[in-house]
């Protein structure tokens, strides 16, 4: 071998090293998603490794250009088949054919076979089965080396399998014809552990024998034991391990292995990848839509790229199949929001109906007061002319006018009462109003959407939390401004049931802690955290833990504590 050759072998050796030690860390003991992930990330940078490879083949094609030695140019010819074997179909037969020129010019038989074996690789690939098979007919493995011998199994192996996959004749359990096994039977008793194909044909020929199978499961796992997943080869046994691990039922390791190999057909930008489009119908049957369809619309860009007729007919059907599933959840989720607007115009129609109620209420409550007033007026009348008329009365009388007083007073307690419920009611009808107007005006907003078909927009605006996050913090506000106004002195009143060096404070004027609004609530008469916790929009865990946490302050006991609260102070008004 020439000096010029070597150099070229060092350098894409180089290059691969480079790209092995970028590789991630992968092995079989992460999670499924975990992996999934991994994939995803590596998809990101199939422009990365394309350019890579893309590198490569400029600097072989450059040498190529400056070489004319026969020997030469036919080594540097065979990198490029092995660089475009699996990227470039168009490529890889135009270099194949360069190839063989150079053998038959040169009389080197065994360079001619080698790429007939090529030739008969990229044919079945693209689909074209009967021309694989002339190309593997013009050579007799009788005549080769035992490592072109082998290479040529390895293609004859492929060819089959292909033509079964076509001809629907293979299925998990007959994963081959019988043409194959016997071909497989045949081979694997001539081969040795030495020799490069040889676990490829051990796992194949196993797939029938389910003791077998699990025999051959370890061999190849030993293979990748300090893989990288960033070979051509490294990505073909991880696919038939996987392929082993299906067979004795362990799916979770099928689909690990399954997406391993389809991590290392990315690293290696190998568009005849066969790993991705069986992971893509994976997560379609178990729903997973969103990733099944980024993945099989990936590889029907590769097989087209590659012009693979066969792999692009059906990736076309399973991404009708994945896409058709994918618009029924679309509108099963339409569906849905549709339900969603309706309640929620149930609930608008409710609280306006509940508003509606307590104006009428506070307008009885007004007209009994005024009858009250003019009842009090009437009765300080009567008292005023038994006053004048029946003074031997008198001590009845001044009695009579103490008593007056008193109810003087408590009607003017009474009326100051009626017009903080007023102030409150109309608070709590604003706070409604204004929580109808929000609500409406989110219909107005999701309808324009929905008729804009606007549908990722609807999606992320039902999705956002914050929304909700800003009702819950103005709830709490308007709670926190209410309560202190009918209790104001409810704090203070509060902290003289604990023990003084455990006395709590406000976090700032009128804003009350998540423990004091809790003991809010129960001075209100809401007892049950459940309910507390559904009014605050927290946990009830955490309710639970801030009410044990305050009653430890305390030395009054947990069954008298919260009557203790609900006796606290006296209302405002």
């Amino acid at each position: 071998m020439s000096k010029s050759f070597i150099t070229i072998i060092l350098l894409v050796i180089s290059i691969c090293g480079a790209s092995a030690k970028s590789s991630a860390a992968l092995n079989s003991s992460l999670s499924t998603q975990q992996l999934l992930d991994s994939l995803d990330s590596s998809l990101g940078k199939s422009a990365a490794y394309t350019a890579e490879k893309e590198r490569r083949i400029s600097s072989l094609r450059r040498r190529l250009s400056q070489t004319a030695n026969p020997e030469q140019r036919f080594w540097i010819c065979r990198n490029l088949v092995d660089e475009y074997c699996s990227y470039n179909s168009d490529s890889a037969l135009h270099y194949i054919d360069a190839s063989t020129a150079v053998g038959r010019q040169t009389g080197r038989r065994e360079w001619v076979d080698e790429m007939n074996l090529n030739r008969a690789y990229i044919y079945a690939a693209t689909g074209l089965l009967s021309e694989a098979e002339s190309a593997l007919n013009e050579v007799d493995p009788r005549q080769m080396t035992p490592a072109l011998a082998s290479e040529y199994y390895n293609r004859l192996l492929f060819v089959l399998t292909h033509k079964d996959q076509y001809l629907g004749k293979n299925s998990l359990t007959r994963p081959y014809s019988e043409r194959a096994k016997a071909m497989l039977d045949s081979v694997s008793r001539l081969m040795q552990p030495s020799d490069p194909q040889y676990i490829w044909f051990l796992a194949w020929r196993s797939m029938t024998d389910p003791a077998k199978t699990r025999e051959a499961i370890p061999v190849v796992e030993k293979a990748l034991e300090s893989s990288t997943y960033s070979t051509r080869e490294e990505a073909m046994n991880a696919w038939i391990l996987s392929r082993l691990y299906e067979l004795t039922g362990n799916s979770d390791m099928m689909m690990r292995y399954l997406i391993l190999s389809a991590i290392a057909d990315v690293r290696t930008s190998n568009k005849e990848i066969a790993s991705l489009e069986e992971i893509s119908n994976r997560l379609y049957q178990s729903n997973d839509l969103e990733r099944a369809n980024d993945y099989i619309s990936h590889c029907l860009q590769l097989a087209n790229d590659y012009k693979s007729r066969v792999r692009v007919g059906r990736l076309a059907d399973l991404q009708y199949h994945i896409t058709k599933a994918y618009s029924q959840r679309n509108d099963r989720q339409r569906r849905k929001l549709n339900v969603y607007f309706i309640i929620a115009l149930v609930f608008a129609a409710g609280l306006a109906v509940a508003m509606l109620i307590l104006y009428k209420q506070n307008r009885r409550i007004h007209r009994s007061k005024t009858e009250l007033d003019r009842s009090n007026a009437q009765l300080n009348s009567k008292v005023e002319e038994l006053s004048q008329t029946r003074r031997q009365l008198k001590e009845a009388n001044d009695r009579l006018e103490i008593l007056y007083r008193n109810v003087r007073d408590e009607a003017g307690e009474l009326a100051a009462g009626n017009d903080a419920k007023e102030r409150y009611i109309a608070d709590i009808f604003a706070i409604c109003s204004d929580y109808i107007s929000k609500l409406d005006e989110f219909r107005r907003n999701i309808y324009r959407k929905i008729v804009a078909h606007n549908f990722d927009e609807v999606k992320e605006l039902t999705k956002s939390h914050e929304l909700s996050h800003g009702e819950i913090k103005e709830l709490y506000q308007n709670f926190d401004s209410i309560f202190l106004k009918v209790y104001p002195n409810f704090v203070d009143d509060f902290n003289t049931l604990l023990r003084p060096d455990e006395r709590v404070a406000m976090k700032k004027p009128g804003v009350l802690t998540t423990e004091l609004r809790i003991y809010a609530l129960v001075r209100l008469g809401i007892n049950d955290s459940v309910k507390i916790a559904r009014f605050l929009h927290c946990s009830t865990q955490s309710v639970y833990n801030a009410r044990m946490k305050m009653r430890n302050k305390s030395d009054i006991s947990k069954e008298q504590f919260a009557e203790a609260v609900r006796r606290l102070g006296k209302p405002a008004f």
